[in-house]
């Protein structure tokens, strides 16, 4: 870019020579009108013929191609760099429920809550980045071990030391764990299709699990609260002794192709 800052700055130099030669050999410039022949006694030429006005335009267009470029630059480095991440999503289970039986207050208050206990947990197992969903935090760890620890933690934190929501229930929360390559952006905000599969998978239902041939039939039983789900790729980074987990079955998930291996943490027990 350098290069071709310096090169508009030679050919406005060079036009505005051109003007002046033109001007000293009595004929117009290049692309000017022919001009009468002025008088001996003629005023000085007005200034946007000189050299010096060609020569400010160029310094303004070298300027302007400069701003152009890094701004292009900054665009086309939108995803600087790819990194493999363990992601936590956290829901609030029934929070529509929540705003239409005892008020918006109360069901603020019940985000609010689950919004401070996810981050403190998940502070205390290296968390690398938060976002808000609306209705609870996404959440990216360096390691799975880390993402299935913080959700763990945060379940076992809303059972025995629930938040006071009187006169509503005590809140319950969903988690989903996935693994794979996440895009980080100049900013440090995260994208990939590996966070929109832990968004899919923390709302699965029984009935999104489907029979498949010599993998026996559908599970008797899909906890839809105080749970934490694995796709394949996370079951496969977390060692078995890290967390006892029991197998579901296959699962459909919105926007990606075919079935799915679905696990789920067993963390109901309390740590030996």
């Amino acid at each position: 870019m350098t290069r071709t800052a310096a090169l508009i700055l030679v050919i406005a130099v060079a036009l505005g020579a051109g003007a002046t030669l033109a001007s000293a050999q009595g004929r117009p410039p290049m692309g000017a009108m022919p001009m009468r022949p002025a008088p001996e006694a003629a005023a000085a030429p007005p200034f946007y013929r000189e050299r010096t006005f060609f020569v400010l335009v160029g310094v303004a267009a070298a300027g302007t191609g400069l701003v152009a470029y890094r701004l292009l630059r900054t665009r086309r480095g939108a995803a600087v760099r790819a990194l493999n991440e363990a992601v936590l999503v956290v829901d609030l289970v029934e929070s529509t429920h929540l705003a239409t039986h005892y008020g918006d207050s109360l069901a603020m208050r019940a985000r609010n809550a689950l919004k401070d206990r996810a981050l403190d947990v998940a502070r205390l197992h290296g968390l690398a980045f938060a976002e808000s969903t609306g209705d609870g935090w996404f959440m990216t760890f360096p390691s799975v071990g880390a993402a299935v620890e913080s959700a763990t933690g945060l379940l076992r934190s809303l059972r025995e030391a629930p938040p006071d929501l009187a006169p509503a229930p005590p809140i319950e929360a969903r988690a989903a764990v996935s693994y794979g390559e996440i895009l980080l952006d100049a900013r440090g905000n995260r994208h990939g299709a590996v966070i929109n599969r832990a968004h899919r998978l923390v709302g699965v239902s029984r009935a999104s699990f489907a029979q498949v041939d010599g993998e026996g039939a559908r599970p008797a039983e899909v906890p839809d609260r105080n749970r934490i789900l694995l796709d394949e790729e996370a079951a496969q980074e977390l060692r078995a002794a890290a967390a006892p987990r029991r197998f579901l079955g296959f699962c459909s998930l919105k926007g990606f192709p075919g079935l799915h291996r679905v696990w789920e943490v067993l963390w109901g027990a309390p740590p030996a």
